[in-house]
């Protein structure tokens, strides 16, 4: 008897049982289902692999009745390449790439995947105290010009104070680790910047003054709004719907263990570069309260009033050229 995977669906087999009596054919038995494969573009920093490696350590992969296969990637850049070129299935992006790309042609779709968002953190000794006080300050910016935190920064900014942050601060763009570098030997006055290097910063002592999430919540938006997400070629998921809906599922099944367990915890850890306990931590805290379920039209709600804030604040420089956002960017959720 064959005996196949317990996730996949039971099937029966065309039997051959029976006497071969001469001018008598036995019935052959289908082939088996080949199992698909899902290749995943990660980043060597990027948080999805920690999901990854609970999907292959738990075989969530297996369980959901497909292969995962992770391929590094250098950078954000590399990975939109990857895909466009086929040498991947999914990565991990934005919304507003997926757009971009949907209004020249290229269907691709967006699933959320995580809601963790930065912080601006301040020097040792700060005297900044509101957005009021970042006149003639020294602020990094990691991201770029166009970086969605930073649009969403500066909407709460110019809310709250009347500051356009871009004109009244010393503005200094660079990646993060080099903005970290800068702030804590003092040639900045603050950063905006990525929720793990946030929480680095914050276990050597230096205090955040606002949250990415805090700002989106005073902007009418939802505290932990969809910013990235796993992104693939429409056509692929409809040529392959087992495998783009065990791939989802096993992504949400590894979430919910990293969200509930501890243990879970044990691949993930040297990925983390987090010798330190209260690193390790706070990092599983902050990612931990990312994973914020939202219904597929509240995502879509959010999306179009973020790209608003966007549209508003840096033009279509920085929705990708868009004055408005295209339809079916979002994966519909399972029925």
């Amino acid at each position: 008897m064959i005996k196949q995977h317990p996730a996949l669906a039971r099937r029966s087999l065309l039997g051959a049982a029976g006497l071969f009596a001469a001018g008598s054919a036995a019935s052959a038995a289908p082939p088996p289902v080949a199992t698909p494969t899902v290749r995943l573009g990660v980043l060597a920093f990027g948080t999805v692999r920690w999901v990854a490696s609970v999907m292959l350590s738990h075989a969530l992969d297996r369980a959901q009745g497909f292969t995962l296969k992770t391929e590094t990637l250098a950078n954000n850049d590399t990975a939109k390449v990857a895909l466009l070129g086929d040498s991947v299935d999914v990565i991990v992006s934005d919304w507003l790439f997926v757009g971009a790309e949907r209004a020249r042609g290229l269907k691709l779709r967006f699933a959320p995947f995580s809601s963790a968002s930065g912080a601006i953190v301040l020097a040792r000794n700060s005297t900044i105290r509101s957005f009021k006080d970042f006149a003639h300050k020294r602020l990094g910016i990691a991201g770029g010009p166009f970086d969605k935190s930073w649009m969403i920064v500066r909407a709460a900014a110019r809310r709250e104070s009347g500051l356009d942050l871009a004109r009244a601060a010393e503005i200094v763009y660079a990646a993060p680790p080099l903005l970290s570098a800068k702030l804590e030997e003092g040639d900045l006055d603050a950063v905006l910047t990525y929720w793990n290097f946030a929480a680095a910063l914050e276990i050597a002592g230096l205090h955040p003054l606002v949250s990415v999430s805090e700002c989106a919540e005073a902007l009418g938006l939802p505290a932990h709004p969809p910013l990235i997400g796993y992104v693939f070629r429409e056509a692929w998921a409809g040529q392959q719907p087992r495998a783009i809906r065990g791939f989802l599922a096993a992504s949400t099944a590894a979430e919910t263990l990293l969200l509930r367990s501890d243990t879970a915890w044990g691949p993930v850890r040297p990925l983390m570069d987090a010798p330190d306990d209260r690193l390790f931590v706070l990092l599983r805290q902050r990612f931990r309260a990312g994973i914020v379920p939202v219904a597929p039209a509240e995502e879509e709600q959010a999306a179009e009033r973020l790209f608003a804030i966007l549209h508003r604040e840096g033009g279509t420089a920085a929705t990708g050229g868009l004055a408005s956002l295209p339809p079916g960017i979002f994966w519909p959720a399972p029925s």
